[in-house]
């Protein structure tokens, strides 16, 4: 650890956040990655695309536990991918790279300190038609609208659509190597303020971590077609995925865009999952008065004497500016309300992971979370993102973060710079984290 006067640390964290205010930039607070962005033909007769993709992130962070140290935070990663392509309906795609990185030195983790990794990170194979699309094989995976499943698996998803209804189905293992928040985790290592054991609870082969679940959605708006039409598949690799729909929606409309039933559970090698495990949900998507959005639901957890129901109220909005700028912001309150006595709430694949550092989950119920982003015109994508999350009991952590960030030389180039601050009773102090990630694609 290095010795900082008090008033110069916070003398760079003021410099930080006025260089932050002053710019705009592109934000994106969960996946920062651009690899599937920038995947490109090796030459126009030969159905193979190409991408590789090399991340540096320095940093630094103020103490949780003293006025005076600082530590240094580094991590860097290469990923490659190739992705071939047959007679359009058949694809296969591979994923992998090498990682390093070195945790901060306020880990309280005899196994933390510095790492290497070099293996795959993907590898699947998809089929798709107009109205149907199955994915088998190492992949990352969604289900439903609520966060239950956010996980990398190897297994199937397979996604069907008839008329006005839509079926989710997935099911597969996850074990620590390969799962999201494990080593190709982009971030995960650097902090790690409370033993960041992400992947604790996850088996080790295949079978002693396993999920299945179905959502069912169905749009209450559909129309049936005049004439036959194709849908248009979304994209894998899209750069982050709307929560909300940017459509017009007139002033004094209020519909329901979306009600989804989730039927969904763990199991596996009792070691890891001892008690049975079962999820059941239910949501509606609505378009509400003056293009705001809101998502409601909530889902009630199954197990001998651990019975209880999260729910959650989620409103948001996109504002789209004559210059060609663009700002989306919403709120969120997740909640809990327990059947069984003192319940926990134990899905092991939600990974909702809030906040940059202290990455609040399920088991950190009930939470708020709001964010705000803008985009400004022009070709360098200048954006600025601000987001906060706060726990309402226990140790009450609370956690704002902003983002900034540039896309020169036609996107290859992706700097962002990142600064948090967390407020919580697990350690004595307030402490701080600015960093920077670099990205260079092809």
């Amino acid at each position: 650890m290095t010795k900082l006067n008090l008033s110069l640390t916070n003398k760079i964290i003021a410099l930080f956040v006025t260089v932050f205010l002053s710019q705009a930039a592109y934000s994106q607070m969960d996946c920062r990655s651009t690899l599937g962005a920038h995947l490109t033909p090796f030459h126009k007769n030969v159905p193979i695309l190409w991408a590789i993709e090399g991340t540096m992130a320095p940093g630094i962070m103020t103490s949780p536990y003293n006025d005076t140290d600082i530590t240094k935070l580094n991590g860097g990663m290469v990923l490659g991918a190739l992705d071939f392509t047959i007679a359009k309906k058949h694809n296969l795609y591979l994923e992998g790279g090498y990682k390093n990185w070195t945790t901060s030195d306020f880990v309280n983790d005899a196994g933390a300190g510095k790492s290497k990794h070099l293996g795959m990170r993907q590898a699947f194979y998809t089929y798709t038609n107009n109205q149907f699309k199955i994915k088998a094989g190492l992949h990352e995976t969604q289900l439903g609208s609520f966060p239950i499943v956010d996980e990398r698996i190897l297994g199937v998803s397979a996604d069907k659509t008839i008329g006005a209804f839509s079926f989710n189905l997935r099911g597969g293992t996850v074990m620590k190597n390969f799962a999201r928040m494990g080593v190709f985790c982009s971030n995960r290592h650097l902090y790690g303020i409370i033993s960041p054991n992400y992947t604790e609870n996850i088996g080790k082969k295949p079978g002693d971590t396993n999920l299945a679940g179905i959502a069912i959605n169905w749009n209450p708006q559909y129309k049936k077609p005049v004439q036959s039409q194709s849908t248009t598949d979304s994209d894998e690799f899209s750069e982050f995925t709307d929560e909300f729909s940017t459509g017009s929606v007139e002033k004094k409309n209020f519909v329901f865009s979306q009600v989804q039933l989730l039927f969904y559970n763990e199991f596996g090698n009792q070691n890891f999952i001892p008690d049975h495990k079962l999820y059941l949900g239910a949501f509606a998507d609505m378009n509400l008065p003056f293009n705001f959005v809101a998502k409601v639901g909530g889902v009630y957890q199954n197990m001998s004497n651990n019975n209880t129901v999260i729910y959650i109220a989620n409103l948001g909005r996109i504002l789209s500016w004559q210059n060609g700028s663009s700002t989306r912001f919403d709120v969120s309150y997740i909640g809990k309300t327990d059947v069984s006595q003192n319940a926990l709430y134990m899905p092991l694949f939600s990974n909702l992971f809030l906040g940059e550092i202290m990455r609040l989950d399920a088991a950190d119920f009930p939470l708020w979370n709001a964010k705000i982003n803008h985009r400004f015109p022009g070709k360098l994508k200048f954006n600025i993102g601000i987001k906060a999350v706060g726990q309402i009991t226990d140790a009450k952590t609370n956690e704002q973060d902003i983002e900034v960030g540039i896309s020169p030389f036609k996107n290859h180039l992706k700097v962002t710079l990142i600064g948090s601050r967390v407020q919580t009773k697990l350690t004595p102090n307030d402490f701080y984290m600015i960093r920077a990630e670099v990205r260079l694609a092809f």
